[in-house]
């Protein structure tokens, strides 16, 4: 009986247009890895369209590790598809990780600036900041980049998660990248003080009217969570 009702199932997924399985795949990805590689399990046809370039591209990579403790070829493989297929989460840990530990810096900016097209904030948030670090015309560029983020209050709340995110990150690796070790950028050499000081991390409180100082302000906690930032 069980397997007359498998069966039928798999005549009547056999039966849908594809791209409409594709969709609903890409939900399920995109909710749930765990989801998509059951529904994998289900049928050839689940099965062949769980491979598609653009289930990889929105499947969710939240019950993965952003740096694992050990190395696993299966997940190592999966990871590695998914930023082929540009999944935009993929790309942005392994250009987070891959800059800031100092390798493969050009393709590490490339992985950055590919997901932050897409759309990925932490990633432009992420771009921001490395700017800061750069010189005269990158540092200009990370300014704008950061004040564009911040413009409404609800953009603040986005912006100190996309912090929060990054320096979790920081934490998590051993920062090796000389660029962003040799000393703190400082984008006003006036530095004007607000009323309160630098709370950063406060959405509510009015912000720097000087963009200089308010990039100082969102670089600061950046820097304090690099172990070996030099100061």
């Amino acid at each position: 009986m069980a397997n007359a009702e498998n069966l039928q199932t798999m005549a009547s997924i056999s039966s849908l247009p594809r791209e409409l399985v594709s969709e609903v795949l890409a939900l399920v990805a995109a909710s749930s890895s765990t989801d998509l590689f059951r529904a994998k399990l289900c049928c050839k046809v689940l099965s062949e369209v769980s491979e598609e370039n653009y289930i990889y591209q929105r499947v969710s990579l939240d019950n993965f590790a952003i740096v694992p403790w050990r190395k696993n070829h299966k997940v190592s493989m999966f990871l590695k598809k998914c930023r082929r297929s540009k999944n935009p989460e993929a790309l942005y840990r392994k250009g987070v990780v891959d800059y800031f530990r100092g390798k493969n810096l050009e393709s590490a900016l490339e992985c950055l600036n590919e997901a932050a097209k897409s759309g990925h904030d932490e990633a432009a948030y992420a771009l921001g900041i490395i700017f800061l670090f750069g010189g005269n015309e990158l540092k200009r560029k990370g300014m704008t980049l950061l004040s564009a983020m911040k413009k409404s209050r609800i953009q603040k709340r986005r912006v100190k998660d996309c912090r929060d995110n990054l320096r979790r990150i920081l934490k998590m690796i051993w920062v090796k990248n000389s660029l962003v070790l040799s000393q703190r950028p400082v984008c006003c050499a006036m530095q004007h003080k607000r009323k309160r000081g630098w709370l950063v991390d406060d959405i509510d409180e009015e912000e720097s009217t000087c963009e200089g100082c308010a990039c100082d302000e969102e670089i600061a906690p950046i820097c304090d969570a690099l172990p070996q930032f030099l100061v």
